[in-house]
């Protein structure tokens, strides 16, 4: 049977080298000292979908109150295309208590055509899943995102955006927050310029 469940320090620092380093390109992976940090104070999680002892996937979340942002979704090359992504986000529904409101980062299509067939079947993936298409954008780091979110119900976007942009804001020094993160990405913006987290994060 799937499971998930918390991720050991060692297990944290298997998965960081050997998964999320291939998965993500370096502007989209936070460093291991900051998700240690924020994990360490209880306000992340890093969790793993374990089958028979073995972990196959892992998803990270970021916690506030009824709001978690899936901060990372992956599962491990050997084991993609069987519908285990699909199965962490069926999971991570019922990990945290009912009426948790869940966003989501999607890569937006860049108008690149070969590049865009993978973003065009990730944002149809998420929506198979159902995720909720929101009407605002965010840039971070330089790259532009979708946002989706998974709720009951109907939601309030103007209170999702800035409970959204708190996760930054109270993560980020005011320097690599002015730099990182456009949130909203107003329209006709461009995001910035590509870069990756290149300091230590907010010790306040």
């Amino acid at each position: 049977m799937y499971s998930l469940q918390k991720l050991t320090d060692a297990q944290l620092h298997e998965a960081y080298e050997g998964v999320f380093r291939e998965a993500f390109p370096p502007e989209e992976l936070k460093p291991l000292f900051a998700i240690e940090k924020m994990r360490s104070e209880g306000q992340y999680d890093t969790l793993g979908l374990f089958y028979a002892g073995k972990a196959l996937g892992y998803i990270c979340c970021w916690l506030d109150g009824k709001y978690v942002l899936i901060d990372y979704l992956c599962v491990a090359r050997e084991s993609r295309n069987g519908g285990l992504g699909a199965k962490i986000i069926e999971l991570i529904q019922s990990f945290y208590p009912k009426g948790t409101v869940f966003i989501g980062e999607v890569e937006a299509p860049t108008g690149d055509e070969e590049a865009d067939k993978i973003i065009h079947r990730r944002l149809g993936f998420y929506a198979r899943c159902g995720a909720k298409p929101m009407s605002y954008d965010c840039a971070l780091f330089g790259v532009h995102y979708k946002t989706i979110v998974w709720c009951e119900g109907e939601i309030d976007e103007e209170e999702l955006c800035r409970r959204h942009d708190g996760f930054y804001r109270r993560n980020f020094t005011p320097a690599l927050y002015a730099g990182a993160i456009q949130l909203p990405l107003k329209e006709g913006e461009k995001p910035f310029d590509r870069r990756e987290w290149d300091e230590r994060p907010n010790s306040n």
